[in-house]
């Protein structure tokens, strides 16, 4: 896979396509911030035990939170687990008809597709890249290169979570180098667009993904809408 025609074919569909990728990317950004507002409020009404403690390592202090703030914590970060599946599948699906060669408009990027299968895997994925970073990182970092076509599979082929997971390994094994490029090369947009206070993720964010889909079909065989003149 050619990573400079990659990044030629990101940047042309999202300056033919920008109002509909951009718009999608701030209303969905509001939304998890406002979820995300709304749970960090209902866990802060609740009271905590803050605990001061000192030793040869240093010193300061450890939040406790009580049963209540517990539960709800746990119940929102489940909510928004699930609507994270919905954002994903959702701006999956424009911008693999943006692949596909169809004109994308707002409405595009608000049609999730096989959501469950999505929320699911994305579930098991998270599990296992948390577990696998808590193993000295590394095997957390392994996981993610793995699984990073895991939703596009989910979405693009209409896979269960268990197949859009396999699917993804057996691209990652046969294609290693250019799936690492393009986890790297992902991961290094949305955190460019983060170092500019966030603001420039409304840039980043779609050309990441645009670029993960090239490479998902490049590497896959399927269709590549060309350039845009």
């Amino acid at each position: 896979m050619d990573v400079g025609a990659g990044f030629g074919w990101a940047f042309n569909k999202f300056s033919k396509n920008a109002g509909p990728l951009i718009i999608p990317t701030i209303v969905y950004a509001l939304i998890i911030g406002v979820l995300g507002a709304i749970i960090f409020g209902l866990t802060s009404m609740f009271p905590a035990d803050y605990t001061s403690y000192s030793g040869a390592d240093g010193s300061g202090m450890s939040l406790d939170l009580g049963p209540a703030a517990t539960i709800i914590l746990f119940l929102g970060l489940i909510v928004l687990f699930v609507v994270a599946g919905a954002i994903s599948a959702a701006y999956l699906a424009g911008v693999l008809d943006i692949a596909n060669g169809q004109k994308v408009e707002f409405g595009s990027f608000f049609r999730p597709r096989n959501i469950g299968a999505v929320v699911v895997a994305s579930l098991i994925v998270g599990v296992a890249t948390s577990i696998g970073s808590l193993l000295c990182v590394i095997p957390g970092l392994i996981v993610s290169i793995f699984a990073l076509f895991t939703t596009v599979f989910i979405v693009d082929r209409n896979l269960s979570a268990i197949d859009g997971i396999k699917a993804s390994i057996a691209v990652t094994k046969a294609n290693f180098l250019q799936v690492f490029l393009t986890w790297l090369i992902f991961n290094v947009l949305i955190s460019v667009g983060s170092f500019l206070c966030y603001i420039g993720l409304i840039v980043t964010v779609p050309l990441a993904v645009l670029y993960l889909v090239y490479a998902y079909r490049s590497l896959t065989g399927g269709p590549v809408a060309p350039a845009t003149p």
